[in-house]
């Protein structure tokens, strides 16, 4: 089956503000403002240490070192209940051509439903989505990623689900199990990396690239206590030799309500977001900030 339809068929897994006008003290009444001299939050505020590019694209070839093997990219799932925006997904997808003749394959946090488990692994997918929030439209999003692969000659890849797993992330009775699904995604994600890592690294010539493509939580190289299992990088860094690059894309507008993104020290830059913002976390680990949507 060709990389467009073989995709076409998977599921994901994973501001406008207003200002009051401005009043004296004593009377209660508006007072006139040079805008000259307004000096924004954002202004005010001393932003992280950052580099500015204009494209996704830009950003990416400018930050991933040459010597890379495995780039784990990581994004804030878009969700229903969040504010509809163009997402990371999306702006992967256009930047995909440009790093094309770098990556040799493709893997997506996603899995194709198995008809030989039969209603219950159509179901138990039902269940995830509805849980994830995932919007509907995730599912063009994806089709549009398989489209962009297969133009650059990049081989997709796919997690894949027994169909004992779809009883252990989603059972009969009850809601989705979160647990179970964090660690089956790690475990598929890790597995299939480090086998094509394997099996380029047999070929005389092959890209030099492997790209992962998933929830941010899963590419972490310096995962907060408690969540270090269900991060790759430790097993994508031991299969290439300290080669693996995590990048994560962020949407500011998914950023904003997001509890954990509210406390990181990159979130003062969501603010200022018109073009596209890298903060550098550590080695081989960055954060890309994506422009703010202009509706």
């Amino acid at each position: 089956m060709d990389g467009v339809r073989y995709l076409a068929l998977l599921v994901t897994v994973a501001c406008s503000s207003s200002r009051d006008t401005p009043r004296t003290r004593d009377e209660g009444k508006p007072v006139a403002i040079d805008a000259a001299k307004v000096v924004t939050v954002v202004d005010a505020v001393a932003l992280p240490e950052h580099q500015t590019f204009r494209e996704l694209s830009a950003a990416l070839r400018a930050v991933i070192p040459a010597d890379a093997r495995v780039v784990g990219f990581g994004e804030l799932h878009s969700r229903v209940d969040r504010p509809n925006v163009r997402s990371s997904l999306a702006a992967f997808t256009e930047a995909l051509p440009s790093l094309g003749e770098q990556v040799s394959d493709l893997v997506v946090e996603t899995w194709v439903v198995d008809p030989k488990c039969g209603k219950a692994a159509v179901t138990a997918t039902q269940k995830v989505e509805q849980a994830v929030k995932r919007p509907e439209a995730t599912k063009s999003e994806i089709t549009r990623l398989a489209e962009a692969a297969a133009l650059a000659k990049i081989q997709p890849h796919a997690m894949t689900l027994s169909c004992a797993d779809y009883k252990t992330i989603a059972p009969d009775k009850g809601a989705p199990d979160p647990i179970a699904m964090l660690t089956l995604t790690t475990k598929e994600l890790a597995r299939i990396s480090t086998s094509a890592i394997a099996f380029r690294d047999r070929q005389p010539t092959h890209r030099p690239w492997i790209a992962v493509y998933g929830g941010a939580l899963h590419n972490d190289r310096f995962p907060a206590a408690g969540v270090a299992e269900w991060s790759y990088a430790a097993a994508a860094d031991k299969a290439t030799h300290d080669r693996f690059v995590e990048i994560d894309l962020i949407v500011p507008e998914l950023a904003e309500p997001d509890e954990s993104s509210q406390q990181q020290p990159w979130f003062p830059l969501v603010a200022a977001a018109r073009e596209v913002l890298v903060w550098k976390r550590g080695d081989r680990s960055f954060v890309v900030i994506l422009p703010r949507t202009t509706k």
